[in-house]
């Protein structure tokens, strides 16, 4: 049955304004996000939860249920949902996305963080170990290992979480309860993450991995808006980014029906291979750019993104499923046309090959099978880069 949303009664909104004092307590550094979230009683609900325009819904019996301290606790774990943008991360999932998955390995990463920063949170909360993973892991690496039906034992945190959205959650311009939209909400994580940042730096408590993790990478958020790029170099496949699947005759369905073939539903993927520049003329600032560049494409895709370093030669390619992992090797001569041809040569050919440059380099003279895509992060090289290939300038800083 659906909850009913409603505003709260100036008595659930005391009872609310005491656990968002503990929370706050509790974790200073998201006091920004925690009276950001707008809060909405949801009767019925029997948790709380959240959605993608940044609504807290709290059900006011379990609020009262809780009290305070607990309350405050899972105020934390809904507003990290939200601030780590688990929606918008399970848009770039490998297609169809498994919500449940999704739902599991996000709770695990967080609470893995807030149980051992010393919240408390109730008994029956998803952790790392409950599902037989190491601690101190990355969401999307949870949701690779997951067995495709986790044991359910948790209610869903909301379509802000990655969950489906719900008929019963308002628009975006509802009247009675307005969310926020996505400027208010960028603006709002930049905020927090500069938050996270000045805490570590001052010391003031115990800042946890995983949002310290966050915070760095929000904070060296990629300037290429790399879905829209992907999506645009590859039209045919671009449907996995945005999220959605097809039907296809090629594979029948598993259904059926007297003298009817049905079809299967099919998830076009984009797939990229990454070519990083590590010649000598690579300063820090243009490695550090790169890497950001790196985290883009990953979450453009989902999954992970062949990697190859090269200076004059080529290294090996990696798989890669976080920016930290890959391996910056080289520091000799620069001749990016070996790097591209290594990416050609994989094994399936990526649909996209992306090279980031300081833009020293020679350049191939004829296309070759997949799009090429070059990142410069100086200017000065950007009319070398053949006419047949995408050249965006990105500058270091």
């Amino acid at each position: 049955m659906n909850p009913t949303i409603r505003a709260l009664t100036d008595d659930e909104r005391r009872a609310l304004a005491a656990a968002r004092l503990v929370a706050v307590e509790s974790a200073p550094y998201l006091a920004h996000a925690l009276f950001t979230a707008r809060p909405v009683a949801a009767e019925g609900l029997a948790t709380f939860a959240v959605d993608r325009h940044w609504r807290l819904y709290v059900d006011p019996v379990t609020l009262t249920e809780w009290g305070p301290v607990v309350a405050g606790a899972v105020l934390v774990h809904e507003v990290c949902h939200l601030v780590r943008d688990h929606a918008g991360r399970a848009e770039s999932l490998p297609g169809p996305v498994d919500h449940t998955r999704w739902n599991y390995a996000t709770d695990a990463a967080i609470n893995d963080d807030l149980l051992a920063a010393g919240l408390p949170l109730p008994e029956w909360v998803v952790t790392p170990a409950a599902l037989g993973m190491d601690e101190g892991g990355v969401e999307e690496v949870y949701y690779g290992v997951l067995t495709p039906e986790p044991p359910q034992t948790e209610v869903g945190c909301g379509s802000g979480a990655g969950d489906p959205v719900q008929d019963w959650e308002p628009g975006l311009d509802d009247p009675q309860t307005p969310g926020l939209d996505d400027g208010q909400v960028t603006i709002t994580r930049r905020k927090v993450a500069h938050d996270v940042r000045d805490a570590i730096a001052q010391g003031r408590g115990t800042v946890p991995a995983g949002m310290a993790r966050w915070a760095s990478d929000e904070l060296r958020a990629p300037s290429v808006p790399w879905r829209k790029v992907l999506a645009g170099m590859v039209r045919r496949t671009a449907a996995l980014t945005a999220g959605r699947i097809t039907y296809t005759y090629t594979r029948p369905g598993r259904r059926r029906l007297p003298q009817i073939v049905t079809p299967a539903m099919r998830a076009p993927r984009v797939t990229a291979a990454v070519v990083v520049d590590t010649s000598g003329s690579m300063t820090k600032a243009d490695l550090d750019t790169a890497l950001a560049e790196v985290s883009g494409v990953l979450k453009a895709v989902g999954g992970t993104v062949r990697v190859i370093a090269c200076d004059a030669a080529a290294a090996s390619a990696r798989h890669v499923r976080n920016a930290r992992d890959v391996q910056l090797i080289g520091g000799g001569g620069t001749d990016m046309r070996v790097g591209i041809t290594a990416a050609e040569a994989l094994k399936p050919t990526p649909d996209v090959t992306v090279v980031l440059t300081d833009g020293d380099t020679p350049w191939p003279d004829s296309p070759g099978r997949s799009r090429l895509i070059a990142v410069l992060t100086r200017e000065h090289g950007m009319s070398r880069v053949p006419a047949w290939a995408r050249a965006i300038h990105v500058p270091t800083g």
